[in-house]
C-alpha cells in the first residue's frame, strides 16, 4: 500500500504542479500584460499632456502676437493724433483712425485677459492702464474738456512710457513661450 499511496501522492503532486506551473504562467502573462497596458497608457497621457501644453503655448503665442501688434499700432495712433493737436490740424480724421484702432484694441485685450497667466496679465494691465491714460488725456484735449495737468507734453510723456511698457510686456511674453530666458537685470 504503500507505493500505492507513494504513486497517488506522486500523482497528486505531477497534476498539481502542472495545474500550478499552468496558473503561475497565466498570472505572470496578466501581470505582464497589465504592466504594458499601464506602461502604454502612461506614454498616451503623457503624449496628450505635451500635445495640450503645445496647443496650450500656441495658443498663447498667437494671443500674443495679436494683442502685441494692437497695442502697437493704438499706441502708435495715439501718437499720430497727439502731433495733430500739437500742429494744430483738424483733428476729427486723425481721432477716428484711434477710435478703430481703440476698437481692435479693446477685443485683442479682452482675449488675453481669458488666455495669459498671471504673471503675463499683470503687464498687459500695466499697458492697457496706460494706454487709457493717454487716451483720455487726448479725448480730452480734443473735445476741449481738459483737466489740470493734461497737456501735450504729459501727453508725450506717457506716449514715451508707454513704448517702454509695451517692451517689458513683450519681453515678459517672450519668456513664457520660451523664447527667451528670464531677465536677471
Amino acid at each position: 500500500m504503500d507505493s500505492a499511496l507513494t504513486g497517488l501522492l506522486v500523482a497528486v503532486v505531477g497534476v498539481g504542479g502542472t495545474l500550478g506551473s499552468a496558473w503561475l504562467t497565466q498570472r505572470r502573462g496578466d501581470a505582464s500584460r497589465r504592466e504594458e497596458w499601464e506602461r502604454l497608457e502612461h506614454t498616451r497621457l503623457a503624449e496628450l499632456t505635451a500635445q495640450r501644453a503645445e496647443s496650450g503655448r500656441e495658443a498663447r503665442r498667437a494671443a500674443y502676437t495679436e494683442f502685441n501688434a494692437a497695442a502697437r499700432h493704438y499706441l502708435a495712433t495715439l501718437n499720430d493724433h497727439a502731433h495733430v493737436l500739437r500742429i494744430g490740424y483738424d483733428a476729427q480724421e486723425s481721432l477716428a483712425t484711434v477710435e478703430t484702432a481703440r476698437v481692435d484694441y479693446r477685443r485683442r485685450y479682452a482675449e488675453a485677459q481669458m488666455i495669459v497667466p498671471d504673471t503675463v496679465l499683470a503687464e498687459v494691465r500695466r499697458v492697457d492702464s496706460g494706454l487709457g491714460s493717454v487716451y483720455g488725456t487726448l479725448a480730452r484735449l480734443t473735445h476741449g474738456t481738459a483737466r489740470e495737468g493734461d497737456d501735450l507734453a504729459t501727453v508725450r510723456d506717457a506716449i514715451k512710457q508707454g513704448w517702454q511698457n509695451l517692451s517689458r510686456m513683450r519681453a515678459t511674453m517672450r519668456t513664457d513661450l520660451g523664447v527667451t530666458g528670464p531677465s536677471h537685470g
